[in-house]
Order: C-alpha cells, then structure tokens, then sequence
C-alpha cells in the first residue's frame, strides 16, 4: 500500500481545521446552539429584573378600577330610593281633606232650643244642615257672633274648650250642632254694658270665608265689647 506524502505544507492546515472542528469554532450547527443559548439566558436574565414584586401579583390586576369606585350608579342604593317617601302622595292626601270640608253654600243653619236656659244664660244650640248633593265633614267651632243691622253687638263669641273636637261626616240632609250660651244682657250694669238688640246673628262655618245670616230677634247683646255673652262649642253629631 502507497501512502502520499506529498503536501507537507497544507497538513499543518489540516490538522489546525480538525482542531477547530473538535471546539466548534467553525461548526455552523454549533453556531446556532450557542446564540439560542445566549439567548435564553438573556431572555431569563430579563424576566429576573422585571419580578420586582415580593408576591409576584400583577401592578394591573391589584389596582381598583376608577371606573367602578367612582361610578354613581355603583354607590347609590335602589332600596334608599325606593323608600323615600312621595311628595306627590302626601299632597294629594292634603287636597282630599280639605276638598272633603262642608262649604258655605252647601249649608243651611239655624237655631234650635236646646239645653234650655238657667242661671241668666241660655243654651241654645246652633245647628247646620248639609242641603248640598254630596257627603261632606265638619271639624271644630264656627265663628259667631250678633249684629244689628251692618255693625256686630260686641265681641264675637269665645270658645268653649269642655268638649275635644272630632271631624262629623254629614251625608246630604244630615246635621250637626254646636251648643251655645248666650248670657243674659241684663245681668251686667247698663252704663257698662250698653245693652243693644240684635236681630241676626252671623256664622262663619270652620274653615270657611263666607257666612250665614239668621234670624236673632229676641236676643240682646252688649254693645261693649269688653263684656263677653257669646260661647260656643265644637260641633257634635246630629240636631240634638
């Protein structure tokens, strides 16, 4: 078997090449697997520096939304809303009394004999009638008083606090009173009395402007109005 020796020069070269090869100096596969290692560690070495967190929790996650702690809807409560109470209710509540009083014009009035009298005073009772179509209420005193022609006899009538004051629902026809006392003009001096006939007698209905007229021919009142004569109660069911 022959072997070559020629090429002395270019062994050295060969033998450098077979050297290089062992380390992977040249070897393209070797090559590629050294960056991708290169790589990793430095994609490693990033994700090191970015924990900063002791437990690792999401800066994003762990913060509260604005939007929602903010949001007016999210702080009001429906309940609170639907609990409140209904001005529009109440007030509608408030125009059913006073639109249930007896007016004026819906009644007739009258005076009746009453307890009678004793003692220098009678006690006639003042009653009015509901002569209107519908049902209707009266609650508490009717202001009194006695005229003679355009000018009232004295001071209007006081009230008589004895009896509480209850609403009288009257149906059409129906009445209700309220008892009086008239003191006799002739237990008083005459020069501080002023004694004065009177011949109608005005009554304003609760809680209404306009009044009645009726006949008072027989009753005698003070013309000084420091004197008191008139009392009148609440009114109570029925005539009697």
């Amino acid at each position: 078997m022959m072997v070559s020796r020629h090429h002395n020069g270019s062994n050295g070269l060969s033998a450098g090449i077979g050297s290089s090869q062992r380390f992977g100096l040249h070897s393209p596969g070797r090559a590629h697997l050294a960056i991708a290692l290169t790589a990793m560690l430095l994609a490693g070495s990033l994700c090191a520096c970015g924990s900063t967190s002791g437990d690792g929790a999401s800066p994003s996650a762990s913060a509260s939304s604005p939007a929602a702690s903010q949001s007016p809807a999210a702080s009001q409560s429906p309940s609170s809303t639907a609990s409140a109470s209904s001005p529009s209710a109440s007030s509608s509540s408030a125009s059913a009394a006073v639109s249930s009083a007896c007016t004026t014009k819906e009644l007739t009035a009258k005076l009746t004999q009453g307890a009678g009298g004793g003692a220098g005073s009678s006690y006639p009772y003042l009653v009015l009638t509901n002569s209107g179509s519908r049902t209707c209420t009266l609650r508490g005193y009717p202001g009194v008083s006695l005229r003679h022609g355009d000018t009232q006899i004295g001071a209007a009538a006081e009230r008589d606090r004895t009896v509480d004051a209850s609403t009288i629902t009257l149906q059409p026809g129906q009445s209700a009173h309220s008892a009086l006392r008239i003191v006799n003009a002739g237990n008083f001096d005459s020069s501080a009395c002023t004694p004065t006939d009177a011949d109608t007698m005005l009554i304003y209905p609760p809680d209404q402007k306009e009044s009645i007229s009726i006949d008072a021919t027989g009753i005698t009142g003070c013309a000084n109005s420091d004197i008191q004569i008139l009392y009148v109660q609440v009114f109570q069911q029925g005539e009697e």
